[in-house]
């Protein structure tokens, strides 16, 4: 999950956010690529040979939802991401599970240190849009990417915590500057499809996955709109309007409950192939 926080930069906000980051996105990354890497499209191949790389992996969300499936060890995964306090995580998870062919490392997606023609499938989840530049890192996992591999890529659809902070934020000042996610195109029909064409892949197919956070989930979503990551939102505020922002969150997910039965997410995930030649 990825929100503006204008103040520090991505690596910093993400450091911060690594011990925490299950919980503060409500599990949402985790459901979403769980559930595809579930009923993926027929010609793609999640099984023991494959060879992962898990791109930007954060605390290897990807990883887990995979090995979930799997129950075993694949041929190989790689994982990846440029902010050590993540890849520490998977690296406990990693060693706690005494995983053989799962690697993690620090590294930047915009200058893969990893070879050629390596990889039968990538994921790159909900990520994107913290990239400087996203179409070279793309690029980068294309090179990457064995002849005929897949690369699934996700990104926001509806970025809810979004919504529910601006509401939030409209009811205590209407004149507030919206916070907003990165890279906000992404949320529109078809920008991230049309972005791995233009990177380069043969072939590019979206779908659509929904999640929706529930009962201890949402609690998790709760501290981090009220935290310390969405101060930006409250710049400028008065003390007394500062302290009406939690009253004014917890409406707005009731809102959002009496819609959907708890905070509904959506994330475009787009299957990417690269040519078999």
């Amino acid at each position: 999950m990825m929100a503006h926080h204008p103040s520090s930069s991505f690596p910093e906000y993400f450091r911060k956010l690594s011990t925490a980051y299950s919980r503060q996105t409500g599990d949402s990354t985790f459901n979403l690529i769980y559930s595809f890497l579930q009923h993926l499209p027929a010609d793609v191949t999640l099984n023991e040979q494959s060879i992962i790389h898990d791109n930007a992996a954060g605390p290897g969300t990807a990883t887990i939802a995979a090995m979930s499936i799997l129950k075993q060890e694949p041929a190989k995964i790689v994982v990846t991401d440029c902010t050590p306090g993540m890849i520490d995580n998977i690296q406990s998870k990693i060693d706690q599970e005494q995983w053989r062919n799962i690697t993690a490392s620090v590294m930047d997606s915009h200058e893969l240190a990893l070879p050629d023609n390596t990889f039968t499938l990538t994921i790159c989840n909900i990520s994107t849009s913290t990239f400087k530049d996203p179409l070279k890192c793309m690029q980068e996992t294309l090179r990457t990417l064995r002849p005929g591999g897949v690369c699934i890529n996700s990104q926001w659809k509806r970025f809810t915590v979004k919504d529910i902070i601006q509401k939030a934020q409209t009811s205590i000042r209407p004149d507030s500057r919206l916070f907003n996610m990165p890279r906000a195109e992404f949320l529109d029909d078809g920008v991230l499809r049309d972005m791995m064409l233009e990177a380069g892949f043969d072939k590019a197919d979206q779908y659509v996955e929904t999640t929706i956070i529930t009962d201890e989930a949402i609690e998790g979503l709760r501290e981090f709109m009220c935290g310390n990551f969405t101060t930006s939102a409250r710049s400028g505020w008065t003390e007394e309007e500062v302290a009406k922002w939690p009253a004014a969150i917890d409406a707005a997910i009731e809102e959002e409950k009496a819609n959907y039965d708890g905070i509904k997410m959506e994330a475009w995930m787009v299957v990417a192939r690269k040519a078999d030649c």
